[in-house]
């Protein structure tokens, strides 16, 4: 029962359709604070960068799907040079996927970085042109809500180094991006390789949507997140 509580805060509207339909109630979305300030660009290389835990327990990230897509991009003559990173915790719930992850990996240029800390992450998005999701990949939202991004940190996180996002459309994906603007929702693993490939191949694309994401991670920063939960209290 939620008698004597006077406001429920939801990470995203996607949470907050959950939270009304189960508990009968109107909450308040407010979305959580990301450091936009301190995660710059710097000097752009040939990265497609995914950053996210590898643990398996309840949400799966999904980064073998990612392997797969980026084996067959890399197959393609026309991108040569990129190379795809993977970094994020492994501390439990992992498993043999990392073993698995490792093997479908092995001859390709794809990088598996394991618990990095904050200053080699903040390089990577910093680094990277590209970030791909593929969180909730294969999961029906409807069924299972839990299995998908209820928001999506890093991939504001990326944004805000510069980083196209190209992420799976699922949860909470929808509120950060505005697909062809800011990034881009695919559906299916081609639609990843063939986004993926036509950015490759247009700077001038990669450029202006790489900005437009800078610009929009700015909504999702610190002083905001202060002043809607000031508002509330």
């Amino acid at each position: 029962k939620m008698i004597r509580i006077n406001h429920v805060v939801c990470n995203s509207i996607f949470t907050k359709k959950i939270i009304d339909e189960e508990y009968g109630i109107d909450s308040i979305v407010i979305y959580p604070p990301v450091d936009t300030q301190s995660i710059k660009p710097k000097r752009k290389e040939k990265i497609i960068l995914y950053i996210g835990r590898f643990s398996q327990l309840v949400q799966s990230k999904r980064q073998d799907i990612l392997i797969k897509a980026f084996k067959k991009l890399s197959k393609n003559k026309t991108v040569g040079g990129w190379n795809l990173v993977l970094a994020g915790g492994v501390e439990v719930g992992v498993g043999d996927y990392m073993q698995k992850l490792e093997k479908e990996a092995r001859g390709y240029p794809i990088e598996i970085i394991k618990s990095p800390d904050y200053k080699v992450v903040k390089d990577l998005y910093g680094r990277a042109r590209i970030f791909w999701s593929a969180a909730g990949f294969g999961v029906d939202e409807k069924k299972n809500p839990e299995k998908v991004e209820h928001f999506g940190l890093t991939t504001v996180e990326a944004m805000a180094a510069g980083a196209v996002p190209a992420v799976f459309e699922a949860g909470g994906f929808r509120e950060i991006i505005e697909n062809g603007k800011t990034g881009f929702l695919w559906k299916e693993e081609k639609e990843l390789i063939s986004i993926t490939k036509e950015l490759i191949g247009d700077k001038s694309r990669m450029l202006s949507l790489s900005n437009n994401a800078l610009v929009a991670s700015k909504r999702f920063g610190y002083e905001k997140f202060k002043k809607e939960v000031c508002n509330i209290l």
